[in-house]
């Protein structure tokens, strides 16, 4: 299964019609998406569980409130999203509709034929079809959120992987059909006993619903305490990896590593101010110089300086001649009169005269273009240092995620803390060990009841077989067991060696995405349980922070994907089948590296069918992540937010242009009606 389409209309953050066309080609397999915090990733996420399965995820706030607040200000009640896809060389498309208030919601399903034109009537079981396409339980796992709650909020724990591998082996919808075939051969078993001509059935099956009561009790106790057993046996395991960091040697190399990092910590941080106080001590001059620059490409040509290109060469001040004129008299003195020779003389000098201030900035405006003019690179320079800045602000973020797991793994410890330790480890190991024991006998009493069981049920058709309906019942009985064997074998086959096919395919993506020789392994002595631990080189378990924790997480889920594959070829019909399935992500680099970062989107981008990625800029960068997914990515979106604030009013909060491979687009616009955000391609060529 593909998507191919997305069409959201006043669903969130999401005002009006807003479409996405997903990267379907198998080189061309990842669409990328952008988008700032609190931008519509989640809400895009929530679209599409929305229009599939009608849920959504946990961290949504105000799920109730799914209708764009300003579509329903200007009474538009309705929101819808429509998805199409494409499995088995089939298109379809599905259709939510809703109305606000009241609460109303219709599904419709549509295939659509090779020429566009869609059925002419709807399918008439939606849900059906559509968890035949991705079933629902598996899809938890397939929409993954980095931040939030996540898909796996406590990624190593015992009952959420099993519980995962179940859905997805469709073992839950197994046992729910085997509970009620269970159900139906007792419902044939008592009405077998109807039909009892002594007491010897009454007997048998007073007995029968005794030790199935039992039975059951028993099955539930073990399930208890086989829960209770996997997390006494984790935190053994817990306590004794917290006794392995108790090592002086080890402990003494971490904490001299801890402190090279902080020390380069400190040196990038210093060189990080120094260069954000050398920027704003500048700012004010580079930005008087690039105004001299812009004053600097001003043409003189275009001023009109014909009064001083016609002046005489012996130029007379201009001022001190309309002086003498006005007044009518000499500078020395002699009254001028208006009608005499001199004063003839002194108006014919007039038209030579020039205005000597004119003539002084005339001068100063040549010298000035004549020094602006000699070159002035401040631009070039405060970019630069911009740059210094953001790669200071890099190399601090990765090393203080590497500080971090550093001191996820160091414990400063004394003598007492040992102790109080391996008191800790002994008592964890006893409660272990009492709990296997109970575990075992109660593992041994299900085996004689259901033995039991199958016994007096054998009996009860046997004594029942001498009558007519009585033995049509005992056929009905009998094929219900058949039944019944047939799932049970399905399921015990489809669940062996589950465990080592998901670990083999996680340690290939930690031998491609793992630096420091990190792999993983399953934990041993485990009962049934699906629990991993992150190793080195050597095979020692690790103290691994948050980001090679988000790692196990995401290794697992990708196994998830392609044993869900593997399993959609298989010829099982028992069964839910496995599906083709689009690995869909938001943030999913929030507690991991650039570097690592880089591998993992790429070994994604080439080992899923389809891939959707949602990344803020903080996480994505051209640099290290635009490398790993470059080459595989077949369309690319912008979530641009509009916003009411002025762009002085915004300030800060976060950037306002996405740079991809050198042209710019808004993440934000200033001065809108109202609060939304749209969905826009980002082009790159053309």
């Amino acid at each position: 299964m593909k998507l191919l389409k997305l069409e959201i209309k006043n669903f969130r953050q999401f005002y009006g019609k807003q479409v996405i066309e997903f990267a379907t080609d198998d080189v061309h397999s990842v669409t990328l998406i952008h988008g700032e915090n609190n931008g519509g990733k989640t809400a895009l996420l929530n679209a599409l569980k929305w229009c599939l399965y009608e849920e959504t995820t946990d961290n949504l706030q105000d799920s109730n409130f799914l209708i764009n607040k300003h579509a329903l200000a200007e009474k538009k009640n309705k929101y819808s999203v429509i998805v199409q896809l494409i499995h088995n060389n089939k298109i379809f498309e599905i259709q939510r509709t809703a109305t606000h208030s009241p609460k109303k919601n219709i599904l419709k399903v549509f295939e659509i034929s090779d020429d566009g034109c869609y059925a002419e009537t709807a399918e008439k079981s939606p849900n059906t079809l559509i968890n035949s396409l991705l079933p629902k339980e598996m899809s938890d796992y397939f929409f993954y959120q980095g931040e939030g709650t996540g898909t796996l909020n406590s990624q190593n724990d015992f009952s959420q992987i099993k519980g995962a591998i179940s859905k997805v082996l469709g073992l839950t919808v197994a046992e729910k059909t085997l509970s009620h075939l269970f159900r139906i051969k007792s419902d044939y078993v008592k009405e077998l006993v109807s039909y009892d001509t002594s007491s010897e059935l009454q007997q048998l099956a007073t007995s029968k619903e005794q030790i199935s009561l039992k039975l059951n009790k028993s099955k539930e106790s073990l399930a208890l305490k086989e829960s209770e057993l996997a997390e006494a046996d984790k935190k053994y395991q817990s306590n004794m990896q917290l006794l392995s960091k108790f090592d002086k040697s080890v402990l003494e190399e971490r904490i001299k590593a801890r402190q090279a990092l902080k020390s380069s910590l400190r040196i990038i941080e210093r060189d990080k101010l120094a260069k954000e106080l050398n920027y704003e001590k500048n700012l004010s001059k580079w930005l008087l110089q690039s105004f001299d620059n812009k004053l600097a490409k001003f043409d003189l040509e275009s001023i009109d300086i014909k009064e001083l290109k016609n002046s005489h060469k012996y130029s007379v001040d201009k001022n001190l001649i309309n002086e003498i004129l006005n007044k009518n008299e000499c500078i020395c003195g002699s009254d001028l009169p208006v009608h005499s020779s001199a004063y003839k003389l002194i108006e014919e000098l007039q038209k030579s005269a020039v205005d000597i201030n004119l003539k002084r900035r005339w001068q100063k405006v040549t010298f000035l273009k004549s020094n602006l003019s000699k070159g002035n690179h401040s631009k070039q320079i405060m970019l630069s240092f911009l740059t210094d800045i953001e790669n200071c602000n890099d190399e601090i973020i990765h090393l203080q995620k590497e500080i971090e797991e550093l001191s996820h793994s160091i414990v400063e410890s004394d003598i007492d803390d040992i102790k109080r330790v391996e008191a800790q480890i002994s008592e964890s190991k006893a409660k272990y060990d009492s709990l296997l024991k109970q575990v075992n006998s109660l593992e041994v009493d299900i085996k004689r009841l259901t033995v039991d069981l199958s016994t007096i049920e054998q009996k009860l058709i046997r004594l029942g077989s001498s009558q007519p309906i009585a033995n049509k019942l005992k056929t009905i009985i009998q094929a219900t067991e058949k039944i019944i064997n047939l799932y049970e074998e399905a399921i015990n086959s489809a669940s062996k060696d589950v465990d080592l096919d998901i670990l083999r395919k996680m340690k290939v993506l930690f031998s491609r995405v793992a630096f420091n020789g990190y792999s993983v392994r399953k934990e041993s002595g485990d009962r049934g349980s699906f629990t991993w631990a992150i190793v080195d080189s050597e095979g020692r378990k690790v103290a691994a922070g948050n980001g090679y924790q988000a790692m196990l997480a995401i290794s697992f889920i990708i196994s998830l994907i392609q044993f869900s594959k593997d399993r959609a070829q298989a010829k099982q019909h028992l069964l839910t089948p496995g599906a083709v399935a689009p690995f869909i992500a938001d943030s999913i680099l929030a507690f991991i590296g650039p570097d690592n970062g880089r591998e993992l989107v790429k070994f994604i981008s080439e080992s899923v069918e389809q891939s959707i990625f949602m990344f803020s800029q903080a996480q994505w960068t051209e640099t290290h992540i635009d490398k790993g997914l470059r080459e595989k990515i077949g369309k690319e979106y912008n979530l641009v937010q509009h916003t009411v604030l002025t762009e002085e009013e915004f300030k800060g909060v976060y950037p306002t242009k996405l740079v991809v491979k050198g042209k710019e687009f808004d993440v934000v616009r200033f001065g809108s009606e109202f609060d939304k955000v749209t969905i826009e391609e980002v082009v790159l060529n053309g």
